[in-house]
């Protein structure tokens, strides 16, 4: 194995001297990496090679007693391929500066001793660096992550906000706003350890003081907060099997390690955080690379697994007699496309009225009557699906077809979408009439579209056509805390995915 020769071999004089004697001779000499196969010389680590030479070597004693037994060899087999891929392979996953990172840390000498391999298990967990303020780590695919302690940070209320000790923290301290919707954190530091070039996410992490019970990953906080002359908003945190909470501020591509990072957080929603407290931990850089970037921001799309992506191409457009149902036939899957006008599906159950009937004067619009929503908090969707207008066991996606009045300024936060018929099954899904900061884009979110008519579409719920006569349908569209005035919504189109 170690030399790539035949046990039996011919010296010049053609007499056969076993390879035994041969490689005891320069064993005892100290020549035996003459022997080594050429092909791994130069890939062996010498660690490894040693070890696998005294062992070889051992095996060679002429008295049976002094060779080693079958569970030493592999022993000794293992030990020197841990050494080979402690370089080979652990060695080339340490980031090229980790000398000088473990040099930042508060005990660089609990280090010295570790193995490649041990280093990076250690950096994937995570080190404190810079007297604790600092935590790095590296991610399982080699990207450096770097989060820097609330502590560091300048709080302009100081009568709100107490350094703790707790468990599962990451640092020795963390902060404790008692006022959530007065925060006025100053967050002004300098990243350090970043690698250039690379797609990165800032995240507050916080947690809640009293222990709360999510149905959700996601929880509504609407954290608003100040980025150069720019009022923002995060609307979403998501939370870890830990409890600590993230809400994503701002993506960014550093092109050097050293950046400034500047924010103001002002408050969260006081309505939906409740008057408890909040742990601050830090703020994170987490490199970013499953996502769609465009100059340090994602390009918006649905995030629906539709494959039919905007306004569809019709082959026909079939007026029924009563003048207020379409449907069609899709030229990219040839499956039945159906839709309904707002006044068939729009259900009001208030005593108020809560929307402004609009007629169309517009002959070529597929709709008659569309209906602008007054100063409203939710609407409801309800109506019966017949399945004859539909291909029968189909996928299909519901998109609600709307665009916003002139005067509307405002429908930028989320739309909670409950689904009235499905009781126990709480699952969270939003959409937004706006399409929002990449930030806050989420797996259970919609964005909108533009039509190629002009109007805006956004999926609202999914079903199976099933072989039934009808499928029930029954929305409920709740703005979390704005209203939907200037709202105009025109129907509902039903596409196969």
């Amino acid at each position: 194995m170690m030399c790539g020769r035949l046990a039996l071999m011919h010296e010049h004089n053609d007499e056969r001297r076993s390879f035994t004697s041969l490689v005891k001779c320069h064993y005892e000499e100290g020549k035996v990496d003459q022997l080594v196969f050429e092909g791994i010389k130069n890939k062996i680590v010498p660690r490894s090679l040693t070890t696998f030479q005294r062992i070889a070597y051992q095996c060679l004693s002429d008295e049976r007693e002094e060779r080693p037994t079958a569970s030493e060899i592999i022993l000794q087999l293992k030990t020197a391929l841990e050494f080979q891929e402690d370089i080979e392979i652990w060695e080339a996953k340490l980031p090229k500066d980790y000398k000088e990172i473990i040099h930042m840390s508060k005990t660089p000498e609990i280090y010295s001793n570790l193995s490649n391999k041990g280093l990076c298990e250690m950096f994937s967990k995570g080190i404190l660096l810079q007297q604790g303020k600092v935590f790095f780590s590296l991610s399982s695919n080699g990207e450096r992550n770097e989060m820097v302690s609330a502590t560091m940070f300048s709080y302009e209320n100081n009568i709100s906000h107490k350094r703790k000790t707790i468990q599962n923290s990451r640092f020795q301290r963390v902060v404790k706003m008692m006022d959530t919707s007065n925060l006025k954190i100053h967050i002004k530091i300098i990243t350090q350890l970043l690698t250039p070039n690379v797609n990165y996410g800032a995240h507050l992490v916080f947690k809640f003081c009293e222990p709360r019970k999510l149905s959700s990953k996601l929880m509504y906080v609407n954290l608003k907060y100040q980025m150069g002359s720019e009022t923002r908003h995060a609307y979403f945190a998501t939370c870890g099997d830990d409890e600590w909470m993230m809400i994503e501020l701002c993506r960014f591509i550093p092109h050097k390690k050293n950046i400034g990072f500047e924010v103001l957080l002002e408050s969260m929603s006081r309505y939906y955080c409740g008057g408890g407290g909040i742990y601050v931990e830090g703020i994170h850089f987490r490199a970013i690379n499953d996502t769609t970037l465009n100059g340090g921001q994602r390009v918006l799309k649905s995030n629906s697994d539709s494959e039919q992506q905007g306004s569809v191409d019709y082959d026909e457009i079939t007026q029924l007699e009563d003048g207020g149902k379409l449907f069609s036939l899709s030229k990219a899957s040839g499956k039945k496309c159906h839709t309904l006008p707002a006044k068939k599906v729009l259900y009001d159950t208030s005593d108020v009225s809560c929307f402004n009937w609009k007629s169309l004067d517009e002959p070529e619009s597929r709709f008659l009557e569309v209906v602008e929503l007054l100063s409203v908090q939710v609407f409801r969707i309800k109506c019966k699906i017949e399945t004859q207008k539909l291909s029968a066991d189909t996928k299909y996606a519901c998109y609600l077809i709307f665009k916003l009045s002139q005067e509307c300024h405002g429908l930028q936060c989320p739309v909670k979408v409950q689904d009235v018929l499905l009781r126990k099954k709480r699952e969270l899904k939003f959409l937004y009439f706006r399409s929002p900061r990449s930030v806050n884009l989420h797996a259970s979110g919609r964005v909108p579209e533009q039509r190629e008519d002009g109007l805006m579409e956004v999926i609202v719920w999914e079903f199976n056509s099933g072989n039934k006569d009808h499928v029930p349908m029954s929305l409920k569209l709740r703005c979390y805390e704005e209203n939907m005035s200037g709202l105009i919504v025109y129907g509902i189109e039903f596409r196969p995915k």
